[in-house]
């Protein structure tokens, strides 16, 4: 599952651009997406991993899991998880949240970020990569840094000038 809007100042190429039909526009969660996903585990359970991913700038910010939920235990916690936003998760395909979240630890690696220390724990439920992601990142191509609350802007800045330059990305401080 994944928030409205995800697909928001993104580029989708070839097939890929079908991706775009499954988003719906939402209001105040430009850049930023979170991700849910569930697999088959043991005993009728699943295993459930979330990302919190700045696809403008920084990557997967944070992670959780990978949790183990009865399908009961899923139905409650997904409303929680996804409470940030006024409508509700989208159902899509595995191998879009898949190229959304490591295309995003790509886009961002090459600006000089890496992903939250937990995503190592959290990777292997997105199961392997047929290649490049089809999805241009950035807002509309350029970095885009919107600060939020646990950020530290100065680093994140100074990281941005030294990687892309001054005056090729864009930012946005949230008091």
């Amino acid at each position: 599952m994944i928030s409205p809007g995800w697909s928001a100042g993104l580029a989708l190429e070839g097939a890929a651009a079908s991706w775009r039909e499954l988003d719906r526009p939402a209001d105040g969660s430009r850049g930023l997406v979170s991700i849910l996903i569930a697999r088959e585990h043991r005993y009728g359970n699943l295993a459930v991993c979330g990302y919190l991913v700045d696809v403008f700038c920084l990557g997967v910010k944070d992670t959780i899991g990978p949790r183990t939920f009865a399908p009961d235990e899923l139905r409650v916690f997904t409303p929680g998880y996804f409470g940030a936003y006024a409508e509700p998760p989208l159902r899509v395909p595995i191998e879009l949240a898949r190229s959304l979240v490591l295309g995003a630890v790509e886009y961002a690696r090459g600006l000089g970020f890496e992903p939250h220390a937990d995503f190592a724990r959290a990777r292997p439920l997105l199961g392997e990569t047929a290649g490049p992601s089809p999805i241009g990142f950035g807002d509309r191509g350029r970095p885009h840094f919107i600060s939020g609350p646990r950020d530290d802007v100065e680093r994140i800045v100074a990281t941005l000038r030294s990687s892309v330059g001054d005056g090729r990305f864009g930012c946005t401080i949230l008091g």
